[in-house]
């Protein structure tokens, strides 16, 4: 059973070479308030979906963080009962920590994307100083914009919502590789994201495999508006580019070198089924697909998952929750995993491994790919069946008509004020026995909902849970143990807010009635201001410093 750990038993922890997993669970505005830089951020309402891919092997022990303590402790207690061997609590939470002097990640100067992502970013300031990359400013760009191919290296929603410079062609992440030299006749090549680090990875590795006249783009799109030019929307990814085949071969060869002198290794088919099959010393193994999503679906090796090359190489700590595990790495040959295994080497990865040929090779070998999207069933689906309690949108109407039962939403804020029930209130899954205490304190009726439905059916299921544990256990074993009163009876929304919608059925939007304030931060600095967005740039190119 899990345990309080102190601030210093847990930075032993995970200084330590034995796997662990750091998961804060608090709202956003709280993390980047000071987290711990080893931490993964779970928000607590995408807990049981997103555990079994963080934490594939439930073997692995894990530690939640929260502000106090109190809630990390109650979620422990849950997360151990759907199947994890151990999973312990950080002792008087971040507070703590910083009490004990301990080092966090802070949002600088109310700048709230200064504390996401850090050690991704920190690398790719390293990977520009230590090599030199050439570079654009937006005057330059814009003088000579007939002149330069401009490539946008951000996934296609971020390209396609936010804006690009005009005319640039949109090619995620390590597809900059397959495409550069196709994507131009003679011209110079120069690399953008929204900032700093997206570029300067695209235009190193493209540097490295020896592709010449590439240029990164000083400061991707925000530099590009504070210098006085207007975003528009972008063309897109150009259909119908093939790479020639004399120069893929070359490009399969540069890559292989360049894997070649760093700690990054292959795998062969054979040897990555084996490898998965091994299941002693509690080894943690990340299979990720770095195509896009629709070679992704349109076959994968089974237990894959989806994360575009360019977009692990950013947001690693995302994905990679127990850090010195083996991680696999797939594309349709192996180029475009080569590329990522060896900038998540170059990073301090330990262990990091390609499979040779990729999809193909796996293929050849008489191993079966699996067609679709992504699916991971989340923790705790066979509990909600169990015990909740679940009403229709038909049955909820008569009850809303008869009885007036408090409706609370419990799923994600934007959700909630896209739209939700007529009359429900909104709180934060992570603190939803002081939301319920607050809106039932004489008992009765209590229906939870979210927009499909999981998030709060789930929120159910541990409400049950911890009652259960109060009517089974007396004296020191309930300390920890938090719940709703028997006077409550909790009902779940059938298919949540969409569900009542597809009813025909008529939804509010707006910010509604919260019981909970939430504390939420807006996570793209262009999307704060210009001052944040000076600030931001300012932040990264110091980082090194």
């Amino acid at each position: 059973m899990g345990a309080p750990l102190s601030p210093s038993a847990v930075r032993d922890a995970i200084d330590s070479s034995d796997p662990v997993a750091i998961l804060d669970v608090r709202q956003s505005l709280d993390y980047v308030n000071g987290n711990v830089m080893e931490s993964t951020w779970v928000p607590r309402g995408d807990l049981e979906r997103r555990l079994p891919a963080l934490v594939p092997n439930r073997s692995t022990p894990i530690v939640l963080c929260d502000e106090r303590g109190e809630r990390a402790a109650l979620d422990a207690r849950w997360i151990e009962s759907l199947g994890y061997d151990r999973v312990d609590h950080l002792d008087g939470g971040i507070a703590a920590w910083r009490s004990a002097g301990l080092d966090l990640v802070e949002a600088v100067d109310g700048v709230h994307a200064t504390a996401f992502g850090y050690e991704s970013k920190e690398f790719g300031e390293r990977v520009e100083v230590s090599r030199d990359l050439p570079k654009m400013d937006p005057k330059e760009v814009a003088e000579r914009r007939a002149a330069v191919t401009v490539v946008d290296v951000r996934n296609p929603p971020e390209y396609e919502r936010y804006g690009t410079i005009p005319g640039s062609i949109n090619v995620e992440g390590v597809d900059l590789a397959l495409y550069a030299d196709e994507l131009r006749d003679d011209e110079p090549l120069v690399v953008h994201c929204a900032g700093r680090t997206r570029s300067i990875i695209g235009a190193a590795t493209l540097q490295a495999l020896g592709i010449e006249e590439v240029y990164e783009l000083e400061n991707g799109t925000m530099g590009w508006e504070l210098a006085g030019h207007e975003l528009e929307a972008g063309p897109g990814k150009p259909d119908g580019v093939d790479v020639d085949s004399d120069r893929y071969r070359r490009l399969r060869s540069s890559v292989e070198e360049l894997l070649q002198g760093s700690n990054a290794s292959y795998l062969s088919s054979a040897e990555l089924a084996a490898f998965r099959s091994e299941t002693d010393d509690g080894r943690t193994t990340y299979l990720f697909d770095v195509r896009t999503e629709p070679e992704f679906e349109a076959g994968h090796v089974p237990g894959a998952r989806s994360v575009a090359g360019g977009q692990l190489i950013q947001t690693a700590g995302q994905h990679i929750a127990v850090r010195d595990a083996a991680i696999v790495l797939v594309s349709e040959t192996h180029v475009r995993s080569s590329i990522t295994a060896y900038w998540l080497a170059e990073m301090g990865y330990p262990n990091v491994h390609v499979l040779r040929g990729g999809t193909s090779a796996w293929e050849d070998a008489g191993s079966d790919l699996v067609e679709g999207a992504e699916t991971t069933e989340p923790l705790g689906i066979d509990r909600v069946a169990a015990t909740v309690t679940t009403v229709s949108p038909d049955d909820l109407a008569d009850l809303l008509d008869a009885d007036r039962p408090t409706v609370l939403d419990v799923g994600a804020r934007d959700s909630f004020v896209d739209g939700h029930l007529p009359g429900a209130a909104w709180a934060p899954r992570s603190e939803i026995e002081s939301a319920i205490a607050a809106e039932q304190e004489d008992g009765g009726t209590l229906v939870l909902t979210c927009e499909s439905g999981e998030v709060s059916a789930l929120a159910a299921a541990q409400l049950e849970y911890c009652r259960d544990s109060i009517e089974g256990q007396r004296g020191d074993a309930r300390e920890g143990v938090s719940s709703v009163s028997d006077d409550v009876t909790i009902l779940v929304l059938e298919g949540g807010v969409a569900a009542w919608r597809d009813s025909k059925r008529d939804v509010e939007t707006g910010d509604g009635r919260t019981v909970i304030e939430p504390r939420e931060v807006v996570r793209k600095p262009y999307a704060q201001g210009t001052r944040e967005m000076k600030r931001y740039l300012e932040w990264e190119e110091n980082l090194v410093e």
